[in-house]
């Protein structure tokens, strides 16, 4: 009986395509954010020894991709708020894919890091979470807290399991059979899966956002009230999410890709360095869901200073973390602190500016968060080539949660009741 219970309450609520969507969306960031960042931090020491390059260079590449994300994403903010979503994740996926297919024949640093600056740069831009986001921010509008927090946890995931699959294919295959291995799948099965199951909008299957049947003409003002460019801009919670979610995010670049490294550092393996690193991407897979169902409770202005508090403590705690207890106190914490980053930011600016206008804000902001995350990692490498540790480095990142968190107090959004 309890059975047939669950099985009804689940078909219930797996007829609303939305939760669908977030279970899609998930897999989606799952396989971009993990294979082009989480990965990486893997791929890093094998990379500088293959190439003889020093931190500072090896760290670029993540800027370098930045970067060029950056100026890809503006323009895929309007072409996100014009095309169907599905279309775009596919292609998206056959350009990500051929991306890291290339990364297998590279010869040199500058060949590796064109392919990252164009090939994986524009296909996380289309087949990652700026486009999730919008997907998502089309099903959901009263839940949109709650469900781009749990939308964000295949990114946190993707940080606990792709490191792990990686080390062990690096290991037995090599980093080049790797990152071909990680090419054909996403190339042959993610653009398939993109294009048979997504759907971009409740309205395509005659169903509503939230599943709330009762709000047909209210959806119908929403989705009408488009805006400028410059309606975006005058808007002042633009510029202040902006700048708090560009200290944060930088402070994350900052110290997360350096993890491994800082494990081994203190005489770990790359192995255990991996495991420790997934440690951090499991407790941020907690703080999406933590962040996300706290927005739909106290507002944006406490759960983002909340998130920014624990992001800050755990850098500040790695700084002194000798011992494995503290090492994992530390990752432990700053995880579930940057957990909050994503999903509290796409919701933020869902609710600012509705569905019909969020890829095209979300776009917008990208070039002016672009300068600060380009140098972000690399400095820290800069830093300990410099002074042959990351004392200065993870310093400067914890005082940039600081001052985000300072800004908070002038964010005015709408509170949730």
């Amino acid at each position: 009986m309890n059975l047939k219970l669950y099985k009804d309450k689940f078909s219930t609520w797996w007829s609303f395509f939305g939760w669908r969507m977030v279970v899609y969306a998930n897999l989606v960031d799952f396989v971009s954010v993990g294979l082009a960042f989480y990965a990486y931090a893997v791929f890093f020491g094998f990379i500088q020894q293959e190439f003889e390059a020093s931190r500072f260079l090896v760290s670029s590449t993540v800027s370098v991709m930045i970067l060029a994300a950056g100026i890809y994403s503006p323009i895929m903010g309007f072409i996100l708020d014009k095309f169907p979503i599905k279309k775009l994740l596919s292609i998206g996926a056959i350009i990500f894919g051929s991306g890291f297919i290339l990364l297998s024949f590279v010869q040199n640093f500058t060949q590796f890091l064109m392919v990252y600056g164009t090939f994986l740069a524009l296909g996380i831009v289309i087949f990652g979470n700026l486009s999730t986001a919008k997907l998502i921010s089309n099903w959901f509008e009263k839940k949109i807290g709650t469900a781009l927090g749990y939308a964000s946890i295949g990114i946190s995931f993707s940080g606990v399991i792709i490191p792990l699959i990686a080390i062990e294919l690096i290991i037995s295959y090599g980093w080049r059979n790797t990152y071909l291995i990680f090419g054909i799948f996403v190339l042959l099965i993610c653009s398939f899966f993109s294009y048979k199951y997504i759907v971009d909008k409740p309205s395509d299957i005659n169903q509503f956002p939230d599943n709330d049947n009762d709000r047909k003409a209210e959806v119908e003002l929403i989705e009408s009230k488009k805006k400028s460019l410059t309606e975006i801009m005058s808007v002042s919670s633009f510029w202040v999410l902006t700048i708090i979610f560009t200290f944060q995010i930088s402070a994350n670049l900052g110290v997360y890709t350096h993890i491994p490294i800082f494990s081994q550092d203190l005489g770990y393996s790359p192995i255990e360095a991996t495991r420790i690193y997934a440690v951090a991407a499991f407790c941020a897979a907690l703080g999406k869901i933590i962040f996300g169902n706290l927005l739909d409770y106290l507002g944006a202005r406490k759960t983002i200073w909340i998130s920014l508090f624990c992001h800050g403590l755990g850098i500040a705690a790695l700084i002194f973390s000798q011992s494995l207890f503290s090492l994992l106190f530390s990752v432990m914490l700053l995880g579930v602190g940057l957990g909050g980053q994503m999903p509290l930011m796409n919701s933020t600016f869902a609710l600012t500016f509705g569905s019909a206008n969020f890829g095209k804000a979300r776009g917008l902001m990208t070039p002016f968060m672009v300068p600060m995350q380009i140098i972000a990692a690399p400095l820290s490498g800069f830093l300990y080539d410099t002074y042959g540790n990351y004392t200065l480095a993870f310093s400067i990142n914890v005082v940039l949660c600081v001052i985000a968190g300072i800004v908070v107090f002038f964010l005015h959004l709408p509170e949730k009741k």
